[in-house]
């Protein structure tokens, strides 16, 4: 069963001195009474209410109007603020929920001695769950009067107060954090399939379009590059059926069928083809009577095409003849 430490401060208010404690269940039935330090009482339970001083806090009761939770503050303190002996502003408030009766228990106390307190708390590693105003039914639970101990309404434990929450907070910004990673790479991953499949369907509409406009053309590798070669051989009145390009390309294509569609770039220079793949594909053993002899570039994805040196180009054939 849970157990609940509650500890009874003293004036001045310290956890480094001897501090009278009941031990009680969650049903507040006491388990032990006793005195100690508060290095001593930090292992007996994992949740400690502390109960401040007399004259420390002030409780009183209230008719709040049904707010919302975020306006259920700032409604207090507008309750207590003409009661309060110093500014708003260094007063802690607290509201307990409306009781049977329609009247809701009020507490509040000086924000710097309550500050003091949790700091020490935390110093110690007392787990502070809960701070309550003094009254004279804890007075009869501190004497051992009775089996159970008083439970009362309203708390004046501090958001900063907790133990935990310094922790609890980096832990949620963790979360969030690697939520947002997750997020962002499920995005990207989703952004990036979705270009892939514009590029695909970009080089069909390319490739449909130079076969459209050039029919001679008996394969398309690299449409973007045949249209290219074939207007500047068009602008230099050179028929691209015998220029060195198409036959190299149109040969490579015949030759080493799985190069359609895996060109990725293509530059003709010197008698030469260099191609870029996109990814690595097995080469295709040239057969005896071939005009054409590749070799492999840097990488394995790139590749050198030319015509073998006993069989000139067409061009040079014409040449010499």
């Amino acid at each position: 069963m849970s157990k609940v430490l509650r500890i009874y401060v003293d004036s001045p208010p310290r956890l480094d001195q001897p501090l009278d404690y009941v031990l009680r269940d969650k049903r507040a039935k006491v388990l032990r009474r006793g005195r100690g330090s508060g290095q001593e009482l930090k292992s007996l339970a994992r949740s400690l209410e502390l109960v401040l001083p007399p004259g420390m806090a002030t409780v009183t009761e209230a008719r709040i109007p049904s707010v919302s939770a975020s306006r259920r503050q700032a409604v207090a303190c507008s309750a207590v603020e003409p009661m309060c002996l110093s500014p708003i502003e260094q007063v802690w408030v607290a509201c307990a929920p409306a009781g049977s009766t329609g009247m809701s228990e009020l507490a509040w106390t000086e924000r710097t001695p309550l500050r003091a307190l949790g700091e020490q708390a935390r110093q110690i590693g007392l787990p502070i769950s809960a701070v309550y105003a003094w009254s004279a039914a804890h007075e009869q639970d501190r004497q051992g009067l009775s089996q159970t101990v008083t439970m009362p309404a309203c708390s004046l434990l501090m958001p900063d107060m907790a133990p935990t929450g310094g922790s609890s907070v980096l832990r949620q910004g963790v979360w969030w954090t690697l939520a947002a990673l997750l997020s962002w790479t499920l995005v990207l991953q989703q952004q990036a399939q979705t270009v892939r499949t514009q590029m695909r369907q970009v080089q069909v509409q390319m490739e449909q379009a130079v076969r459209q406009a050039l029919p001679h053309l008996p394969v398309i590798v690299a449409p973007l590059t045949q249209a290219r070669q074939h207007r500047d051989a068009l602008l230099a009145e050179k028929s691209p059926a015998s220029a060195p390009f198409d036959r190299l390309l149109m040969a490579s294509a015949v030759q080493w069928p799985d190069l359609q569609g895996q060109v990725r770039a293509l530059n003709f220079k010197d008698q030469q083809l260099a191609l870029s793949l996109a990814s690595e594909l097995p080469v295709q053993p040239l057969p005896a009577e071939s005009e054409l002899e590749w070799k492999q570039g840097e990488s394995p994805r790139q590749w050198e095409i030319g015509f073998a040196k006993a069989t000139p180009p067409a061009t040079q054939q014409g040449a010499q003849r």
